[in-house]
């Protein structure tokens, strides 16, 4: 049974596949509406990365404080 993946590296896959998804942005002659939908796509998939990163502070400093470290 494979691992169970942190909060980090979701967010790290996460934001690849943002990166890859506003990379593959069309050029040339094509309709502002589908460039205004990639990129808001784009965006909503680094919110997402954003919130992943965020748990993942609050899991460290959950258990940091756990710990007494902090």
């Amino acid at each position: 049974m494979a691992a169970v993946p942190s909060y980090r590296e979701l967010a790290q896959r996460t934001l690849g596949q943002a990166a890859q998804h506003l990379n593959a942005m069309p050029s040339g002659n094509v309709a502002i509406a589908e460039i205004k939908a990639r990129a808001t796509h784009g965006q909503a998939v680094a919110t997402i990365a954003i919130a992943q990163a965020l748990l993942e502070i609050g899991d460290v400093l959950r258990e940091a404080l756990r710990r007494g470290d902090a």
